[in-house]
Parts: structure tokens; sequence; C-alpha cells
């Protein structure tokens, strides 16, 4: 674009994508949530280059790696008319699904919301009027819709309450979700990948927290599948669930984690990889829990089952040497600055262009590292963000190889990583990781990584620091602090992992700890902090490393610099997660 070629610059973005995709139940809401929200920027940037403009951010219309905000050009004068074009071409795609899904048209108050700006061709150059159409856009978000739905005689959705639930579910849903109260909204994503019509990307379902909880104990038994004993254990356990489910919801499978979708499997391994998630764990045999999600009223499901399930799942841990995890974690991601990175000198739509072109690569290699080489899947990466559910196992190693391959191109990643048990409430595990994500991204200069837990009971806590740093060279693998060193000779002092009971000391202590760490008695905390790592079988360099992770935390600084957050963490990460 030059002065003899002026033309408008339109952006477009998509608002509320976080709050509609954390508004989720399931994975496969979630999963559904986002593929919508990228559909419906695909329609966006489809109806743009239909009406001639040229498209900067992104690259190309590609629903798999779709950003929120659409950047492109148009002709001199068009620019207000394709951009109020694509809205509406938005708006009526949305409402398209939701009348076919129902059968007949339904209202999603504020749903999509379409926000657009333009830098008209007489305002200057691209960078011009790069600067012109970021400050509208900024402006124009602080301009809420108040699009208040009308009074309908129904309760407000359980899931998103602010819009009103339908009186009935649409066509085809299962008898056990007929009684739900949902939004016409919230049942778009529910259904999205079950209704045909559709173009949902997850035809086949999404796995559930349960089934990536548990993704490398499975893997253990599909390898040791011909092993004496293991595929009868299987079966029992299969027709166990069977028995507790009802012949309808056992039918009813779910997607398969990447890892664990191999070929040529039979009708039984079909169900371990697609069913059995939620079944490898011997608590979920409890039969009051069972009976309150399949029983009939007044009748309580088949205690025997119940029974020959736990009885499964505790030989079948025993053949393959392991026990099923029941904790997954979540991994949220982003660029850090990349608005003020895009809004850098020199700002031309070529080099805008080639950061697109770097997020749509980093789009495709952020999704291999979480699903082809730590067996997690992810409900969204488009090079800038990321959100991928993992099994605990897996998950910090997938979010250190996701910073190394952004390295610092087009800026450097922030990440969060939260550990959850399987039967939390979804929505709540991932709105906890956006918040850790915005802990690391206060951290000065950003560049920062938060580790955090809930625990089956709730229990929960953080720990917030740079990725690298003086004092701390590896964020993540310093944590590994009380994990045992396994492997050749008989252990020695440095090779032996820290007791737990360490925490309690550091917590019972932390006030006095707290008083010593201030100058001039740095040196007598160091002392002391080492006492209590070597009283409770650690070494002098797990003492360092405590210490050092104490000075570098920003997360629950109200402990700092007493170790505690980070021991904590390291406490769960033993026993959960190695």
């Amino acid at each position: 674009m030059s002065e003899h070629d002026p033309r408008d610059l339109v952006v477009i973005a998509l608002s509320g994508v976080q709050r509609y995709i954390t508004e989720s139940r399931t994975t496969a809401d979630a999963a559904n949530a986002s593929d919508i929200m990228a559909r419906l920027a695909t329609e966006a940037a489809i109806q743009l280059t239909g009406d001639g403009a040229e498209l900067v951010i992104p690259a190309r219309a590609d629903p798999s790696a779709a950003p929120n905000r659409i950047v492109a050009l148009t002709a001199a004068g068009n620019g207000a008319d394709l951009a109020r074009a694509a809205a509406d071409r938005v708006r009526s795609e949305c409402r398209a699904w939701t009348a076919h899904l129902f059968g007949a048209s339904r209202d999603v108050p504020g749903f999509p919301e379409v926000m657009w700006t333009v830098a008209p061709a007489g305002t200057g150059g691209y960078a011009d009027q790069w600067k012109t159409a970021q400050t509208a856009l900024t402006a124009r978000k602080r301009l809420r819709a108040f699009d208040y739905p009308e009074r309908t005689g129904t309760r407000p959705c359980a899931v998103s309450p602010r819009w009103p639930s339908e009186k009935s579910p649409p066509p085809g849903v299962p008898r056990h979700e007929r009684g739900s109260e949902l939004s016409a909204g919230v049942w778009l994503k529910r259904r999205w990948h079950a209704t045909p019509a559709l173009p949902s990307t997850h035809s086949r379902g999404f796995p559930s927290t349960a089934s990536i909880a548990s993704t490398p104990f499975r893997a253990r038994v599909l390898d040791a599948w011909t092993a004496p004993g293991v595929r009868g254990l299987v079966a029992e356990l299969s027709a166990a669930a069977r028995d507790v489910m009802g012949e309808n919801r056992f039918r009813s499978l779910e997607g398969a984690v990447p890892a664990l979708d191999r070929a040529g499997q039979d009708g039984l391994r079909q169900w371990f990889v697609r069913g059995a998630g939620w079944w490898v764990t011997p608590e979920t045999w409890n039969a009051d829990t069972l009976t309150h999600e399949y029983g009939i009223p007044g009748s309580p499901v088949d205690t025997g089952a119940v029974r020959r399930g736990r009885r499964a799942t505790e030989e079948l841990a025993e053949a393959v040497g392991a026990d099923a995890n029941p904790y997954y974690a979540v991994l949220a991601a982003d660029l850090d600055g990349l608005g003020a990175h895009l809004s850098a000198a020199p700002v031309t739509r070529e080099r805008h262009r080639r950061v697109s072109d770097r997020l749509g690569d980093l789009s495709r290699a952020h999704g291999r590292r979480v699903q082809v080489d730590h067996s997690g899947v992810t409900v969204y990466s488009g090079g800038d963000d990321l959100l991928a559910f993992l099994p605990a196992e897996t998950a910090l190693e997938a979010a250190q190889a996701c910073r190394d391959e952004v390295d610092e191109n087009p800026t450097t990643l922030s990440c969060a990583v939260l550990f959850a048990h399987q039967g939390s409430p979804l929505h709540t595990a991932i709105a906890r990781s956006r918040e850790l994500l915005v802990e690391a991204k206060g951290v000065p200069n950003k560049n920062a990584v938060a580790v955090g837990y809930i625990t089956g009971s709730g229990a929960r806590s953080h720990t917030v620091r740079s990725w690298s740093s003086d004092r701390v060279a590896d964020a993540l693998g310093t944590l590994r602090a009380f994990e045992p060193r396994t492997g050749g000779a008989a252990p020695t002092s440095e090779d032996r992992g820290l007791s737990p009971r360490l925490v309690n000391d550091l917590y019972a202590e932390r006030a006095a700890l707290t008083d010593l760490a201030a100058s001039p008695h740095r040196k007598t905390y160091e002392a002391e902090v080492a006492r209590l790592v070597l009283r409770h079988g650690g070494s002098a360099r797990q003492a360092r490393d405590l210490v050092n992770l104490g000075r570098s935390e920003y997360g629950e600084s109200s402990h700092a610099p007493v170790p505690l957050a980070a021991a904590r963490v390291a406490v769960f990460l033993r026993r959960q997660a190695w």
C-alpha cells in the first residue's frame, strides 16, 4: 500500500471469547466453544476476502488457527461497508446454527459480540492507520452492548446465568441431559459436535478430564494388551461399567486422546480408548456416587457390579505396575506484549504478515508439542495463545516445550499450569488457570510461569516466577526439589527426596523465618532453612534451591521469601505429577 494505492484499514474483533470457553461444564463444551468462535472469525475473514479485501492478520481464512481479531485492507471508501457486512455475516451464521439445532430461531442476547473499526485511506500511511484503528478499537471496547434478555418465564441458564434457559432442549438430546436448564448459546456448544449439519471440528467428540488424566495408565495397558490376563481384566471392567451405566449411556463414547487413537483396534480396545477413562480409577467405584449419577430414583446401582469394577481396576493396576492418576492439568499460555510488538516500528503490512505467518507456525508447533509429544489435547492453539488439557505427568514438560518453541520469536511466552482433580468443576479449573496466567504476566518483564493446583477437596496453592533468573535458572526443573532421584547405586543424601513434612515446619516457623530473611540476618535465615532441610532428609543443594525459590517468588507473596508456596507445589508435584 502506498500513497498511489490508498486503502482503508479494517479491524474486526470478536469479544467474550474467553468467557464463552470458560463457562463450560465439560471438556467438549470448552472445545466446542473454541471451535464455534474460530468458525465465526473465519466467516468474517471469508466475507472480507469475498468482497475483495486483502487479509493481513490472519494471512488466510483458516478455522484451525483463527484469531479473534481480523485485520484487512479494502478499497478506499469501502471499509465501513465491508466491515459491517462481515459483522452481519458472523451474526447471521450464528443465528442459522442455533435455528438448525432447535428447528426454529432462538435468541442469544449479546452473542456473538462483534466490534469493528475502520481507519480510512486519508488517515495517512499504514502505520498511521494502524495507530488510529487500535485507538478506536480500544475506545470501542469500553462501550458494552447492554442487550438484556426479555423475561421468558424460565430460570437462568445453569452454566451461563446471564442468559435464560430454554423451555425445552433441542431434538436428539440424550435422555440423561433433557432436564438440563441451559440457554440456546450453551446448548449450541453442548450439541455442536453431535449435530451432523453443524461444521464441527470434533465430530467424534472430545476426551473428558478423566480420559486425559488416565492417558499414561491406559497407554501402559494397551502396550501390555497381550500379556496374560490383561485383556480379560479390561473385559471385566467393561462389563461392570455397562451394568452400572445402562446400555444406552455405555454405548455413548467420547472422543479419543490422539496419543491413544491407534488404528485397527477391536471393539473392546475401542471402548478402553474412548470410554474407560473414568472407570480405571478405583475411587470412581463408589456406590453412592454412581447411584447419584446413573441410578434410577429409589433404585441404587448394582453393588455387585461396583465391587467387580473396583476389583478389576485394582488388578489391572497390579498387572501393569502402575496406578491411574486422577489428576490432569490445564495449560494456558499467551505471548507477552504482542500488541506492543505489532505497534513497534517499522509498522508495515509486510511485517504484520510475517508475524501472522509466524503465529500460524507456532499454532501448528504447539499442537504437535501438546498432542503428539505429551499426550494431551488442545482446546485452541492460535500461535499467540494456547489452552490445552494434559495428563499430570507430562504437563510441565509440555509447558517448557511450548516456551522453547517460541524462542522469543516474535516475543516471549508466559504460561500457567493448573493441576486439578478429574472430578472437580471444569469451569473452576479453566478460570483458575487464566488467573494464574494473569499473575505470570504481572511479573516484571513478563516471560514467567505459574504452577498451581486444586485438590479434590478444594485445597489450593500456586507459585509464580520468571522462567529463568539470576536466582533460579530453571523455574520448572527447580520445583523437583522434593523428587527422589532414581537409578544407580544406593541413594546418597543428594539423591533422597525431601520429606513433605518440611512444609509443616516452614508453615509453623514462617513468621520467625520472615524476620530472619530481612537484612542483616540473611545468612542466618539461609542457615536455618538449611537446618530444616537437612532435618527432613534433604541436602545442601536442596536447601539452596528452596531459598532461591522463595526469593524469586511472585505468587503467594505474603510468605515470601519463605519458600512455603513453592514447597507446597513441589510436594504436590511429587505426589501427583512425577
